[in-house]
């Protein structure tokens, strides 16, 4: 289903039926980059093929070439069939230009109801502070219908906002079942802690397992980095006495 300003790309003729009760996965690059992480993760862990692509009026210029993905589109559909799951992800590398964000997200949700998609599943990120106990790693909620539970506190009577707050508005009002994981993440810097948090409970969900080594590996070189620049800042600042506060200093 397509419009004139956004347009659902297949690398080869795929019907639809091969795709009808599929378990729909995306998140977007918001805090701690957790929906594009997990999301990439997923899709490279369990092989899921690139079968298309998605185009907008303001598409962004820009790609590159990885030996995993091959040639990266700014949003991206994967599909695949592991045990008797199939699993369609839309990896999103970066976020829709404002002036399309509605019907970028209303366009993919209409066409996942008319492909008869069976759930979904929404990844993000969350504001640490939100956090009860220290115990925390994640929150969730279910929306139109998703029968289940989980086993972590509800996130009720707080904003989601951006892309992942449209998306979530329009499943529900195409009464497409799923729920919401956010995982509590760092929200200034990439953080694969939180995203193996969020896979973990993707896994769980699916009924598959799904290796997060890579993120944890990927977590400790980016934690160690960060220590390491704070003991720098930390000398800086010892040595000069404080009398350069003015000055920013980035490593």
């Amino acid at each position: 289903m397509n419009n004139r300003f956004v347009e659902i790309r297949f690398f080869q003729p795929i019907e639809k039926e091969e795709l009808r009760n599929s378990v729909f996965i995306t998140g977007y690059p918001g805090f701690g980059l957790v929906g594009l992480l997990a999301s990439k993760h997923i899709v490279s862990e369990i092989g899921l093929k690139k079968i298309g692509f998605i185009t907008t009026r303001y598409m962004m210029e820009v790609t590159y070439y990885s030996n995993k993905l091959g040639i990266v589109y700014p949003f991206e559909l994967y599909f695949g069939k592991v045990k008797d799951r199939k699993i369609l992800v839309l990896l999103n590398h970066t976020i829709p230009h404002d002036r399309e964000r509605t019907i970028y997200v209303d366009t993919i949700c209409k066409w996942l109801k008319n492909t008869g998609i069976s759930s979904s599943i929404l990844i993000g990120g969350l504001d640490p502070r939100v956090k009860e106990s220290e115990t925390e790693t994640f929150r969730w909620l279910p929306f139109s219908g998703f029968k289940g539970e989980i086993n972590a506190p509800k996130l009720v009577e707080k904003y989601i906002v951006g892309p992942l707050a449209l998306t979530l508005l329009f499943l529900n009002a195409y009464e497409i079942p799923g729920v919401v994981i956010l995982a509590y993440a760092e929200m200034y810097r990439p953080d694969p802690r939180a995203s193996a948090v969020a896979v973990k409970v993707v896994s769980q969900l699916l009924g598959l397992e799904i290796d997060t080594k890579k993120l944890l590996e990927e977590a400790s070189i980016i934690e160690a980095l960060e220590e390491e620049k704070e003991r720098i800042l930390e000398a800086i600042e010892s040595e000069s006495g404080g009398a350069k506060r003015g000055y920013s200093i980035h490593v």
